[in-house]
């Protein structure tokens, strides 16, 4: 958790612009979270049979983003966290940033299980990796957690 899907019309993107969203997503939310970049997860969603209307009509340029992330965050931090995200976006994709969506739904920690473990509380996540067992502390280390990188 945090998971983020964006939903993006069919050969909008390339690879690289699709990894670079994912990548600048989770560096964003965990900079103005706290929480680690393990935790986020980021789905490009480019299904090629969905149509995407705005008014009615058919769009081509826009692209949605829907994020369910932790409660417990303030609204300073949800705003920053959603204007980054837009703008870093529209960098990526030299898409104006009117056409990038987001929204952001609160979930309870205790709604959600990742690793086979109840999600922390924010500014738990080192007590919580601390008590994981060590085979997953070091799964998680491979992708690049380690106490330095929490942020709490």
């Amino acid at each position: 958790m945090p998971t983020y899907v964006c939903s993006v019309p069919k050969d909008l993107l390339t690879a690289t612009q699709k990894a670079a969203i994912a990548e600048a997503i989770s560096r964003i939310h965990s900079e103005a979270t706290g929480a680690p970049q393990f935790f986020v997860q980021v789905i490009i969603d480019e299904n090629h049979s969905a149509d995407r209307f705005l008014g009615g009509r058919p769009t081509t340029s826009h692209i949605w983003i829907r994020g369910d992330i932790r409660a417990g965050r303030t609204k300073e931090q949800r705003e920053k966290l959603i204007l980054n995200i837009m703008k870093e976006v529209s960098r990526i994709t030299a898409l104006d940033e009117n056409s990038i969506w987001i929204y952001l739904c609160n979930l309870e920690a205790t709604d959600m299980i990742e690793y086979g473990h109840v999600l922390p509380a924010p500014c738990e996540e080192q007590a919580w990796f601390d008590k994981l067992p060590r085979s997953l502390q070091d799964y998680l280390a491979a992708l690049g957690a380690n106490k330095k990188k929490f942020s709490l």
